[in-house]
């Protein structure tokens, strides 16, 4: 397979701690990587399922990504981040009663207004010809004979 600048780069089996390297560079982040390593997405996925000690190492660095994400929570909530308080509250604390509620109002604030179709299965033939006859005429239009 060939591309602009001439064939698409390869991974070997010695490009293990380089990969590793690349995915840990960039929080396991495989586009990221894969771009750092010159090599496309597919051919990164590729490496990592033909080397499980590699795609361990992987999940490895996803894990310590994870973790130094949390560890930024617990000190944006120990800041007194208020968006982040109420978003862990909102994500964590829902057995404690934390959850977004959400009120939909209709407008100014006042009730939804709904409106329910008739059901025009229970009329008769002649009813539904007035009602026919009633709309062309509202609509402007004549009735067919």
């Amino acid at each position: 397979m060939t591309r602009k600048g001439g064939s698409v780069p390869k991974l070997t089996d010695n490009d293990a701690s380089r990969v590793i390297e690349a995915l840990r560079l960039n929080g396991g982040i495989k586009a990221a990587a894969a771009a750092a390593l010159k090599v496309g997405r597919t051919t990164l996925h590729r490496f990592l399922a033909a080397h499980p000690e590699v795609k361990a190492a992987a999940a490895d660095v996803d894990e310590e990504t994870l973790d130094l994400a949390e560890s930024q929570v617990v000190k944006a909530i120990r800041a007194g981040d208020l968006p982040t308080v109420r978003w862990f509250l909102e994500l964590k604390g829902r057995d404690r009663g934390y959850v977004r509620r959400v009120e939909n109002t209709g407008k100014d604030g006042g009730p939804i207004k709904t409106q329910q179709k008739p059901d025009l299965s229970e009329l008769s033939v002649d009813e539904l010809e007035i009602l026919g006859r009633i709309t062309a005429k509202l609509e402007g239009k004549s009735w067919p004979q």
